[in-house]
């Protein structure tokens, strides 16, 4: 008797944590071959505007630009990968990362066995607005910031912060016992994967144990804090929508 069915999962109405003996792989036109686990997404019915997924690819598996266009943010976990765009074509590792904009072909092909976490969005074009452009780096390559002033609590950015870019992809890295310095209430949406070390997650008024593999959803407005645990540092992966403005966001004028 595994699970009794027991788990540390939970679905609310303002937030979403996803842990790993809940996961169901599937799959995906642009990603033959491969097994996908769908994290985040609007089917959820609790108002996401994006989508996260992990993808888990054999050797020669070939995935494809989505065919509605859609931005997308890929970050290997593990294993490596080679992607083709615009007459460039490079092999990604551990922790390497590339942001393809809206409608950019290319193709992401596993050399070997791979784990690959993905976002994609559509894009929120702004008339004043330049076009993002492709953007290729390592998170350990990053240069890192104290958060709030904390050297405990290490910030990286993935993404340029400029606004022809309507999300960010960082890092949040925390050493034993560091925190959060304050509850944050905000009304931009978050998408995180737990990359290492384990922690507490308040959401809303309870507290989630999460540890490396788990997969939160924080919409709008929900009240969050984090608290990381044990005797090494923790890392998590963090998506969050930016530089529009909320009544311009999906699709609520024109």
């Amino acid at each position: 008797m595994k699970h009794l069915g027991v788990t540390r999962s939970s679905l609310q109405p303002s937030h979403a944590v996803i842990t790993p003996e809940t996961f169901v792989r599937t799959a995906l036109a642009e990603w033959p071959g491969s097994a996908v686990i769908l994290h985040i997404a609007p089917v959820m019915g609790l108002g996401a505007r994006f989508v996260q997924f992990t993808a888990e690819m054999p050797v020669g598996a070939v995935a494809k630009e989505s065919p509605q266009g859609y931005q997308r943010f890929v970050f290997v976990l593990d294993g490596e990968v080679e992607v083709a765009l615009d007459g460039d074509r490079r092999t990604l590792r551990d922790y390497d990362y590339v942001f393809m904009p809206s409608g950019v072909a290319h193709t992401v092909t596993a050399v070997s066995a791979a784990r690959v976490s993905v976002f994609e969005k559509p894009y929120e074009a702004r008339p004043w607005h330049l076009t993002p452009r492709v953007v290729w780096g390592n998170e350990r390559d990053v240069e890192g910031s104290a958060f709030e002033g904390d050297d405990h609590l290490i910030a990286r950015k993935l993404l340029p912060d400029v606004p022809e870019f309507d999300f960010m992809v960082s890092t949040m890295s925390f050493a034993p016992g560091a925190s959060l310095p304050y509850t944050e209430i905000h009304y931009m949406e978050h998408g995180l994967l737990m990359l290492e070390g384990e922690g507490l997650y308040k959401l809303q008024d309870t507290y989630h144990p999460v540890t490396r593999g788990d997969v939160i959803w924080m919409g709008a407005h929900c009240p969050q804090w984090y608290a990381a645990l044990g005797r090494n540092w923790s890392k998590y992966l963090l998506y969050k929508d930016m530089n529009r403005h909320p009544l311009t966001v999906g699709g609520w004028t024109s």
